[in-house]
């Protein structure tokens, strides 16, 4: 294994390895796991169905009250976030902000350094519910629809990450060039510290890349070198300041060549915070 001292962080190293390669490299093959969701009486659909019915009952209901249906709604919304927070949590086996007993605002800042969505909206959406909690404030209709729209779309961006580990717990690129093939993988294993590791492999071949590119050649026939090299980098949970990263980097090449080009993975790859 390289070591990369302590000086330059892991996730630099991986930035500029992947900014420097990914143009080069192809898809190879990805894995998948079935996750394991936590055993709860309500997810975060019923209690958008709960706050649906609420702005229904404030549509149709003609009472002077209608500001108890707006208060529901909003309880229900911050229900359903923090739920669906908790059970992508619960999935990626990452224990540390329920043990540590962490904020709403740090799981929220955990999934966007892992790109999985910008906070700005859901902390707009806290402060309407901190003037209703702490200042008595009623929100305004507007509002509430607003934000059960956008909450709706939270709570499917996050049912669309879990649904990637069912297929891409594991990413596998190649680059062949030369009589050379170098592998890159990247992969999340599920443990009691879940850890993500990236490994390269240097391999010479056999064979020319016309060779390895033809559709029908059986590379499997074809005699193998024996001279291959491999480094792997592994962090785990409790690597705060690098775990979010990996698992970014882990997201973006799981959607390589299907749902964002290598333009736009790049770009999101320059933001390390």
């Amino acid at each position: 294994m390289t070591n990369y001292g302590t000086k330059i962080a892991k996730s630099q190293v991986l930035k500029e390895l992947l900014i420097e390669h990914l143009p080069l490299m192809s898809n190879e093959g990805s894995s998948g796991e079935s996750p394991s969701f936590p055993v709860f009486d309500l997810f975060a659909r019923d209690y958008l169905q709960f706050a649906e019915h609420e702005l229904l009952q404030l549509k149709n209901d003609s009472s002077k009250i209608e500001h108890i249906h707006l208060i529901n709604c909003v309880s229900h919304l911050k229900r359903a976030i923090d739920c669906q927070l908790d059970v992508c949590l619960h999935v990626l086996n990452i224990k540390v902000f329920k043990e540590k007993n962490l904020s709403f605002n740090a799981k929220l800042n955990f999934f966007k350094a892992a790109g999985v969505f910008n906070s700005f909206s859901l902390n707009r959406f806290n402060t309407i519910r901190n003037k209703m909690e702490h200042h008595y404030q009623i929100p305004k209709i507007e509002d509430i629809e607003t934000y059960f729209d956008f909450v709706s779309a939270f709570v499917s961006v996050l049912e669309s990450m879990i649904s990637m580990f069912c297929n891409f717990s594991e990413v596998i690129l190649t680059h062949v060039y030369d009589k050379k093939r170098d592998t890159f993988a990247i992969w999340y294993d599920f443990d009691d510290i879940p850890k993500i590791t990236y490994s390269i492999t240097k391999k010479s071949l056999n064979l020319s890349y016309e060779d390895y590119s033809n559709a029908s050649f059986d590379i499997s026939k074809y005699p193998k070198s024996e001279d291959e090299e491999e480094d792997q980098v592994t962090v785990t949970s409790e690597e705060r300041d690098e775990f979010p990263y990996f698992l970014k980097v882990l997201l973006l090449l799981a959607r390589k060549d299907s749902f964002a080009s290598d333009k736009y993975i790049l770009n999101q790859l320059e933001e390390l915070k």
